[in-house]
């Protein structure tokens, strides 16, 4: 069973939306089970925030980072929603540079988060309201 650390603040409330979308999810599952990687996702104009994968829990930082990430993924809202959407693939926002990775050449790891992150994005991008909202049928 993968634990996801009860977010404390904006992005980690959205990352833990994200990841939840998956928790029930075999192949999520073993993607994540003893990854024991550093995420560090900047969202440019907000803050960076720290993805710690560690055995089955996902645990969020986002002050004073002293750890360094196996991999440092930055960019702005709108590729994160054109990535999201569909609208761009991350090969192209990385190559147009919208997309910058510190860390590119571990592609193993680089890969792994793409497969975790990535393609989950894609997935509740797509089905929005899936296991998050429900219809108050008893509202005028």
């Amino acid at each position: 069973m993968i634990t996801i650390e009860n977010p404390k603040d904006l992005l980690s409330v959205s990352l833990y939306n994200i990841f939840s979308y998956r928790i029930d999810d075999e192949a999520f599952i073993d993607l994540v089970r003893d990854w024991n990687k550093k995420i560090l996702v900047n969202i440019e104009k907000f803050y960076p925030v720290l993805i710690n994968f560690n055995g089955e829990n996902i645990n969020f930082e986002f002050r004073d980072i002293q750890q360094k990430p196996d991999l440092k993924v930055t960019m702005n809202l709108s590729t994160l929603l054109d990535i999201a959407y569909d609208r761009i693939g991350p090969t192209k926002a990385i190559l147009t540079g919208n997309l910058k990775i510190k860390g590119i050449y571990k592609i193993g790891t680089l890969l792994k988060f793409k497969k975790i992150f990535l393609d989950t994005l894609k997935m509740v991008a797509a089905d929005p309201t899936d296991k998050y909202y429900e219809l108050n049928q008893n509202t005028k």
